[in-house]
């Protein structure tokens, strides 16, 4: 009887790469790729666990399940270099579709659990940090490198004009509330808040002009753990993450972070420098102590700003929320610029993500959210 015909142990790798196990599976030995498959997925699974987990310890741990995952992921590769019978292009469809099937579950399965989040504003700062930055001169010797990028988030940036024209008056970019835009001519430039150019609005622009260089530092890249609020409620002092659907005056399908101050029932007021909640000062969880002395660059807890275009439910001491019984109150811990619920009110809980466990870049902030 003539056996089936072989590929060359190369596409075994390819194979591999692909769908983890599948080459071995598919070489006959079906119990190892089961294996290779399911411990991969387990030891990454208990990584992003650990990762997500507050402390330095677990952090350590997570790291090193991803060098573990890793090697294991190149041991699964070297022994994938093995004969593998022929399966057709059926066969090979069949394996990109479940690779393609697998692996897409597997990322919808660890996002109930932990969720990534980018900070593009400084609404929590000094607590978690924005995009923010300084100006450079476009001739300074004195720019980051590409390793000081990779540890700290700190980069060059020089924006050139590619046209000539006027420059225009800055404009608010829904799209990216970090930056403002500018015009010359046709072409668009988004600039950070905190990079005015170098000439004003209404100032003729050359092409190759430099209209900003300077250095930025990326927003704080969170880890969001979403299992805690499965099986219990947020708590005051929680940084949460929540989607602004529902929410009236802000931009739908978005997300936004923010620290719970409010919990449902109860009775909410500002008192510049303190936060009274049922007529009694916060000063618990310590972080609420901390912002309502103004030490350590926080502000106090401030009334909204006097503004018909933005509101303003709690602008004046004796203004009052009474909080329903799915509802949290929450505020930026920098209540000089934040736009939270002093502005549009109390968020439902089931707007609610998850809990802000962890800074996991730059590198240099991993530890940051310890003490806070």
């Amino acid at each position: 009887m003539n056996e089936k015909p072989l590929y060359r142990k190369w596409v075994g790798v390819v194979l591999g790469f692909l769908l983890h196990g599948s080459a071995h599976f598919l070489a006959g030995r079906r119990a190892a790729g089961l294996k290779w498959y399911f411990g991969l997925f387990a030891c990454g699974v208990v990584a992003v666990a650990l990762v997500a987990t507050p402390g330095t310890v677990p952090f350590i741990l997570g790291v090193t399940f991803v060098l573990a995952r890793v090697v294991m992921w190149l041991m699964m590769l070297k022994e994938s270099y093995r004969p593998v019978r022929r399966i057709g292009l059926l066969g090979w469809l069949a394996v990109i579709v479940l690779a393609v099937v697998l692996n897409n579950g597997s990322s919808l399965l660890v996002r109930q659990f932990v969720h990534p989040f980018k900070v593009p504003t400084g609404a929590m700062q000094p607590t978690i940090f924005g995009i923010q930055g300084h100006n450079v001169p476009a001739d300074s010797t004195d720019k980051p490198t590409m390793l000081h990028w990779l540890v700290s988030g700190e980069r060059y940036v020089e924006v050139r004009a590619k046209s000539s024209g006027m420059l225009s008056a800055p404009r608010y970019n829904p799209g990216n509330p970090s930056c403002l835009t500018y015009m010359v001519a046709d072409q668009a430039y988004d600039l950070p808040r905190f990079a005015p150019p170098l000439k004003q609005p209404g100032e003729h622009v050359s092409v190759g002009d430099v209209l900003w260089s300077g250095i930025t530092t990326a927003g704080d890249l969170l880890i969001v753990e979403r299992l805690s609020y499965r099986f219990g409620k947020p708590k005051r002092g929680d940084i949460v993450v929540f989607r602004t659907k529902g929410i009236l005056t802000l931009p739908p399908d978005t997300f936004y972070i923010k620290r719970v101050a409010g919990l449902p029932g109860e009775r909410i007021r500002i008192e510049p420098p303190f936060l009274i909640v049922n007529d009694q000062k916060v000063i618990e969880p310590q972080i609420f102590n901390t912002i309502a002395s103004a030490s350590d660059v926080y502000a106090g807890f401030q009334l909204a700003a006097h503004a018909a275009s933005i509101g303003g439910i709690l602008s004046n001491p004796v203004d009052e929320v009474t909080l329903g019984p799915d509802e949290y109150f929450v505020l930026g811990d920098n209540t000089r610029n934040s736009r939270d619920s002093r502005y549009w009110g109390a968020v439902p809980e089931r707007n609610i993500i998850g809990k802000v466990t962890r800074i996991y870049w730059p590198f240099t902030r991993i530890n940051a959210l310890e003490d806070r």
